[in-house]
């Protein structure tokens, strides 16, 4: 809860400076931009610390029956869909031991496109395509983190949504892997051909050939739903700066 007092006030703050008219004078330019630079910091470093706390509650089961019967409503839905998305990753990776599994904060946060821009394409995706934009998120942040582990992986797979290049040039329609924008679209006109959004379920096991992966996406993609400023706080997890 500090985690969330601490990224609510930040978010004010933040909110209310750029309201502001930018100072003409030098020093006060200079004293706001310090201070729009403090208060985001002020962000990512609660949004890493609820990281934390999120993987904390994750590794034993009696902490997780303890927290969450006290968490308000608002907070525990979201929170309680981000532990059991870790539980499915686990699951996914052979993991039985959860509290083996720590956070380390390595990725540059600005490795990304800015959240703001990847929320446009999520809606972009969501529009032509019909997929919510919450799970596009979700396999986005599970693949890439957000589009900072581009690969290529052990399989080849490249990009912020982790294509093969045979998949890629089915789906990718001559864009670029790379891009963000290009391989969310793309995402999206596979999971189409796999069913969604009808179905999403087998759309997205059609992305990774295992069910832990599905629960994984559809729990991160309910966090996302539950409370949309998820996204933003989870576009920090596993960053620095």
């Amino acid at each position: 809860m500090s985690a969330e007092v601490a990224m609510a006030q930040a978010q004010a703050q933040l909110q209310a400076l750029k309201a502001q008219a930018p100072p003409t004078a030098l020093l006060d330019r200079i004293r706001w931009e310090l201070s729009i630079e403090a208060a985001a910091y002020a962000y990512r470093d609660a949004a890493r610390q609820e990281e934390l706390r999120v993987y904390e509650v994750a590794s034993y089961a009696g902490v997780e029956s303890s927290v969450m019967p006290v968490l308000p409503a608002s907070v525990a839905r979201p929170f309680q869909n981000a532990v059991a998305a870790l539980h499915s990753l686990y699951a996914l990776a052979g993991i039985d031991q959860y509290y083996l599994v720590n956070v380390h904060f390595v990725h540059p946060y600005g490795d990304a496109a800015p959240v703001d821009s990847l929320r446009a394409f999520y809606a972009e995706a969501q529009k032509r395509y019909g997929v919510d934009v919450s799970y596009l998120a979700s396999i986005n942040y599970i693949e890439s983190n957000f589009g900072r582990v581009n690969g290529p992986s052990s399989a080849n797979a490249m990009g912020p949504m982790q294509f093969l290049p045979g998949t890629w040039a089915a789906y990718g329609q001559g864009g670029n892997i790379m891009d963000p924008h290009d391989s969310i679209l793309a995402a999206a006109r596979y999971l189409v051909h796999w069913g969604a959004p009808g179905n999403m379920r087998q759309a997205i096991f059609h992305y990774n050939l295992d069910y832990d992966y599905v629960d994984a996406v559809e729990f991160f993609a309910r966090a996302y739903r539950a409370d949309p400023s998820w996204l933003d706080r989870m576009y920090y997890w596993n960053t620095t700066g």
